[in-house]
């Protein structure tokens, strides 16, 4: 076989069909994020108020707190649990997709760009870090920001001015992080390469105005946020698969001053720079996808100049063993919050062995969580507050019962007045590894009643309790939202040559 004649695409799709098998052998430990279940109950929430709120009503009840995350996430979730769809289903499907869903945008948007060849190398190498692959099922928002801002800029090359637009106006109404990402590099893209620069603006400028009424609300909402968040266990725990920066910066040096085609690539790395200040997300989730092209390309680039030596099926051997299976990392841990942590070196870090021996921690433990909220439903109003002292098991279990809840996942936004949540909460969910001494003297002092138990959790009813969700109508109705969405959607469809001499 000549080389030239080589199966590009039918070497980057078998791994794409691995990694879709992989995750469907992984439903059963899924969902595996603590994030799916804010963002469950922020959709639940939306259901209530019948639309998108301004106010986060169904968190930190019944004080609640401003809430300023982009809605396009919680909208889609919102209509399927209106039909009545099991949560649990939902966040297994959203889990299960989405790394493949991003998977072939990406290699779709390399390969209708850049050619098969290198978008088999993105792919291999999208293969070496299992922490990226971890951050497209844990992050659901980014990923979605990820997919609409590749396609963003497919078009954007594509000089396809309206629909990037369209599309970067989708990133910035689904993630905060992602969307000024996205707008930062194409900007840089535009800085690059003059033959895009007026385009580059016009997009941003455009999907600026767009998003205007996403924007005002998060930067309106800043002044609600703490530092907390930065404090967080995650973000001071990250991966660095160092052999895969020294590639991106060699193809990041060839990019810039050789091989200009790529600059985008260039623009990418740049761009990603606004993580550092969340080292997690730089280093081993959203922040990585720059690396991924950089070396894709620098991989391609050496492939193309070895191509015809002797040694070329040893050299293409070693880096596809060594992205798919070795690829070591240097990672940084913390034993709690605010703790300094060490590093320690991980071999066999790839996302391709990771999902086969099923790495990563699982927080799905139906055997306690589906018990739980039948118990809470049985004891319970569709108006009244649950509460655990563990934010988390208070979060997971409304966001299964459909019930709001005193407790607050991200608490970077606090509410403006604190509360006793023993107080206004109807259920109280304790963990059997609680302090005995600690919840004898709140059930005492509340007088608490237990109604049930399951193998982790002990839950109790506050009788005296008169509180009840304090229920805010949508800031946008449902059939607002939709009739925008519409309008987006018509704009996106219609043939270039209706709006191309207007803009």
């Amino acid at each position: 076989m000549k080389r030239k004649n080589i199966p590009w695409d039918f070497y980057s799709m078998i791994m794409i069909i691995i990694y879709a098998m992989l995750q469907v052998i992984r439903w059963a430990i899924l969902p595996q994020s603590m994030d799916i279940y804010y963002h469950l109950l922020t959709a639940w929430g939306f259901n209530q108020a019948g639309g998108y709120s301004g106010w986060d009503f169904w968190q930190y009840a019944p004080l609640g707190r401003a809430h300023i995350y982009p809605p396009f996430f919680h909208i889609i979730l919102a209509l399927p649990m209106k039909l009545g769809i099991s949560v649990t289903i939902l966040a297994k499907f959203c889990e299960t997709i989405a790394p493949i869903v991003f998977l072939l945008t990406l290699w779709f948007f390399i390969r209708n760009n850049f050619g098969k060849r290198i978008s088999f190398f993105v792919i291999l190498v999208f293969s070496s870090s299992f922490h990226f692959y971890m951050s497209l099922m844990n992050h659901l928002p980014a990923t979605l920001g990820l997919i609409f801002g590749i396609l963003c800029i497919g078009l954007l090359l594509q000089r396809s001015l309206l629909r990037s637009a369209i599309l970067l106006t989708l990133c910035f109404y689904t993630h905060i992080g992602v969307s000024w990402f996205f707008a930062t590099a194409i900007f840089i893209y535009g800085l690059l390469d003059k033959k895009f620069t007026r385009m580059a603006l016009k997009v941003i400028i455009l999907s600026f105005i767009f998003s205007s009424p996403v924007l005002y609300k998060e930067i309106y909402g800043f002044r609600f946020i703490s530092a907390l968040g930065f404090e967080m266990k995650e973000a001071n725990t990250y991966q660095i698969n160092v052999l895969n920066y020294v590639l991106a910066f060699a193809g990041l040096i060839l990019i810039l001053f050789k091989e200009k085609k790529y600059r985008i690539f260039a623009g990418t790395f740049l761009a990603s720079l606004i993580f550092l200040i969340y080292p997690y997300r730089f280093f081993s989730a959203e922040g990585y996808l720059p690396v991924i092209l950089l070396v894709g390309f620098f991989l391609d680039y050496i492939y193309g100049k070895l191509q015809d030596s002797q040694y070329i099926s040893y050299v293409f051997i070693t880096a596809v063993l060594f992205m798919s299976l070795l690829s070591p990392s240097i990672a940084r841990y913390t034993l709690d919050a605010g703790a300094k942590g060490g590093y320690k070196i991980i071999f066999f870090d790839s996302a391709f062995l990771g999902m086969l021996f099923g790495k990563g921690e699982s927080i799905w433990f139906p055997k306690d969580y589906l018990p739980a909220s039948r118990i809470i439903k049985d004891n319970s109003g569709p108006d009244d507050i649950v509460y655990s002292p563990f934010n988390l098991v208070g979060v997971i279990l409304s966001a299964i019962s459909g019930r709001a809840t005193a407790n607050a996942l991200f608490p970077e936004i606090s509410p403006p007045v604190t509360g006793d949540p023993y107080v206004s909460s109807k259920v109280i969910i304790f963990n059997r590894l609680d302090d005995n001494s600690l919840t004898g003297d709140i059930t005492n002092k509340y007088g608490l009643k237990k109604i049930g138990e399951t193998k982790t959790f002990i839950l109790y009813i506050n009788s005296r309790c008169l509180e009840k969700i304090n229920r805010k109508s949508a800031s946008l109705p449902f059939w607002v939202t939709s009739l925008a969405g519409a309008v987006l959607l018509l704009l996106y469809l219609a043939p270039k040559k209706l709006w191309r001499k207007n803009i």
